[in-house]
C-alpha cells in the first residue's frame, strides 16, 4: 500500500511539474476574485514528498471566506493567509503554526457536481501533494 502511495504522489509531481507555468510577480501582486464556491469547508489528505525513508500524511482541513482569506488545520496545528486565483491557480500564501511561511499552489477538478482541489504545499516541513474536497 504504501508503496503504491508514493507511486502515485511522485506521478503526480511530476505531472505539476511539467505543466508548471511561472507565475510572474506582477500576478501575484495582483488580487484576484474568488469564485462562489470556493467558500466554505474543504477536507483532505497531504502526503509528504518523501525526502526520508519516512512515509508520512496529514489529515488537512481548510476554510476559505469569500474574501479569499483562509484557516487551515493540521496535526501541526492552525495555519492562516491570503488566497489568490491566478490564471488556473489558487496560491495561497501565509504563515503556519511554527510562524514560517506556507504557500499551497492548487488546481480545481471538476469531480462530478462538485468540485476537487488537488496541489502542493510548501512549507518549514518541506513539500506535500494534497487533495481537498468540499465538506458541509
Amino acid at each position: 500500500m504504501r508503496r503504491t502511495r508514493l507511486i502515485a504522489v511522485l506521478a503526480l509531481c511530476v505531472s505539476l511539474a511539467a505543466c508548471a507555468e511561472r507565475i510572474t510577480p506582477a500576478e501575484l501582486k495582483a488580487e484576484g476574485t474568488h469564485p462562489a464556491w470556493l467558500a466554505g469547508n474543504w477536507q483532505g489528505t497531504a502526503y509528504e514528498v518523501p525526502s526520508s525513508k519516512y512515509d508520512r500524511e496529514a489529515s488537512v482541513r481548510i476554510t476559505f471566506a469569500p474574501d479569499g482569506a483562509w484557516r487551515a488545520t493540521t496535526p501541526a496545528g492552525i495555519s492562516t493567509g491570503s488566497s489568490w486565483l491566478i490564471r488556473d491557480r489558487f496560491l495561497l500564501d501565509g504563515v503556519s503554526p511554527d510562524g514560517s511561511h506556507i504557500r499551497y499552489t492548487l488546481m480545481e477538478r471538476r469531480q462530478g457536481s462538485g468540485h476537487e482541489l488537488w496541489g502542493m504545499v510548501e512549507a518549514s516541513f518541506g513539500s506535500a501533494m494534497l487533495s481537498l474536497t468540499r465538506v458541509p
